[in-house]
């Protein structure tokens, strides 16, 4: 490792920030990069995770002469000789936004192991991020390159008649270390062979907290947006380098967390989820790994689609087998659940794509990289051919419900406590076998969620919410109770040895009425109340007694 004199850091905002001291070459300036990547922010100090990334931000001056650092109708415009940094496991080159002219080319070299590389391109990547006011103050940049341990960085941005971006920064990140020991093992997602399943489950996905996803990145930022659904998915390639190990994995993602949140000033990492070449899937974005998260992956095309990236520069080079088979479970899973077909077309914000498409097919970029573009007819195919056994009853009584009525798949179909659920934007509907599928929503959906849901004492519904001989009181039956849904907001629940007697008293038409509580548990037993009367089960004695008033 290359020394580096002068370096210290501190913690502001949740955020580990270098201020580089020494070492850096005369004149260029340091960038805090602890608020979304932009400097002059205050916040009373807190103490993050000792993991957690550190984000360098070197300014890159204006190229002295224009006149002599002509390269084929091009000039220099900035340039950042070599510089001593902190440790870091990934760079890129930021500046501000829409100030990038067409043609701008930038290339880095990095210090590793004490040599200095070849001098290397960055793809410009105008077009990925979040849409134009969706996410406050962002700015423009290049793909992040991955170098695993460097200890040095020069810049060279080039431009047509010598006029580039402006405030033009090199950000180097440090990606911390793993929040679990290196011994620990996650298992990937594409060592089996692929077979059709009955039912698309979800792979095996590290988690944010796996990983390693530092809160104090996204803290200055709204919370999660959701769509309406998961229409499609866009494919993604990270770009930055096929050369990393499988310890490589969780840093990466890290480093890319950090690169979106400090230096572009996004609200969190840009893809909803990332694979990497040993098949291992990644949860990206925060706010729910089955549910519609807005990424800022697309542009204008965020909104209802599922981004996806591989851990790689696939311009270059060819996918694994193991990425490619997790990527097909992954979208098997992910489309499968939410009643989308692998084929076909989909209009999104007023276009027309594939349900499986590439980056480039709705923005102008390489991106997933030719390798990758060239193989989505095959990926279509496979995952169609994955999805091929599966049957849900729930998507057939969707279908005849019609969408007017259920609204469209929010959290795709889930298996629990040996049914499925599946939850709509008007709704949920749940199945089990020999009960069929059955709709709730509003207040008997609430209640039911208050209660525990299928895991609870009611267990699956028996039926609809359905109207009763009573106006403005509903019924729905479970496998162990009963719900009487009164009005539009009340909804009060019996099971066991209660309900037996109230049905024996006709229930809702009989001299006690209609509930007025759910059972409460009371000295040796529960308790429910009635219009007129009450019911009490004493568990010691076994007895059940009613009281009219």
């Amino acid at each position: 490792m290359g020394e580096h004199r002068g370096k210290r850091a501190t913690r502001v905002a949740g955020r580990i920030i270098v201020i580089v001291a020494a070492g850096v070459t005369a004149g260029t300036g340091v960038v805090v990069a602890g608020s979304g990547g932009h400097s002059g922010s205050t916040a009373s100090a807190s103490q993050p995770s000792a993991s957690g990334p550190e984000v360098v931000s070197l300014r890159v001056p204006a190229a002295e002469s224009l006149s002599t650092a002509r390269q084929r109708g091009r000039q220099l415009v900035a340039k950042l000789s070599r510089t001593a940094t902190a440790d870091y496991g990934m760079g890129a080159v930021t500046w501000a936004q829409g100030t990038a002219p067409a043609g701008t080319k930038v290339r880095v070299r990095s210090q590793i192991d004490g040599a200095w590389t070849r001098w290397q391109g960055l793809p410009v990547e105008l077009d990925e991020g979040p849409s134009a006011g969706q996410e406050g103050r962002v700015r423009d940049g290049t793909s992040p390159l991955w170098v695993g341990d460097g200890t040095g960085v020069a810049v060279r941005v080039t431009a047509p008649r010598g006029k580039g971006p402006d405030r033009v920064r090199v950000e180097t990140i440090d990606p911390g270390s793993d929040p679990t020991s290196a011994s620990s093992r996650i298992a990937a997602a594409g060592l089996k062979p692929l077979r059709a399943p009955r039912f698309p489950k979800m792979p095996r996905i590290i988690t944010r907290a796996q990983w390693g996803a530092d809160p104090a990145l996204n803290d200055r930022c709204f919370p999660p947006r959701y769509g309406r659904t998961a229409k499609m998915v866009f494919v993604h390639h990270t770009v930055n380098s096929n050369d990393y190990s499988r310890a490589d994995g969780k840093r990466i993602v890290r480093a890319i967390h950090a690169y979106h949140t400090q230096s572009r000033g996004w609200c969190d990492i840009g893809y909803n989820f990332l694979i990497d070449k040993y098949g291992r899937i990644y949860e990206g974005r925060r706010g729910g790994m089955r549910l519609p998260v807005r990424g800022a992956h697309a542009g204008d095309y965020n909104t209802n689609t599922v981004g996806v990236s591989l851990i790689g520069n696939f311009e270059t080079a060819r996918p694994t087998k193991k990425m490619k088979n997790a990527l097909v479970r992954f979208i098997g899973w992910r489309l499968g659940t939410s009643y989308k077909p692998a084929r076909g077309t989909v209009v999104v914000n007023g276009h027309r794509f594939e349900r499986i498409s590439g980056h480039r097919d709705a923005m102008s970029t390489a991106c997933p990289g030719r390798y990758v573009y060239r193989w989505l007819p095959k990926l279509r195919d496979r995952v169609a051919s994955y999805l091929s056994e599966y049957r849900s009853p729930i998507r057939v009584r969707a279908k005849q419900m019609g969408r007017d009525v259920t609204g469209q798949v929010f959290r795709g179909e889930t298996q629990q406590s040996g049914g499925i659920r599946t939850d709509f934007n008007h709704g949920a509907m749940f199945a089990k076998a020999g009960f069929g599928a059955h709709w709730l929503s509003g207040a008997a959906l609430r209640a039911y969620r208050d209660r525990g849901g299928t895991g609870s004492r009611l267990g699956f519904p028996r039926t609809d919410s359905v109207h009763t001989d009573v106006p403005g009181v509903r019924r729905v039956d479970f496998e162990h109770g009963r719900m009487y849904r009164i009005g539009k907001h009340k909804a009060y629940t019996l099971w066991g040895r209660i309900l037996i007697r109230y049905r024996d008293l006709d229930g809702i038409n009989g001299r006690l009425g209609l509930p007025r509580s759910n059972m409460v548990p009371i000295r040796n037993g529960r308790k429910a109340t009635f219009a007129h009367g009450s019911i009490t089960w004493n568990q010691r004695a076994n007895t059940v007694t009613v009281e009219f008033s």
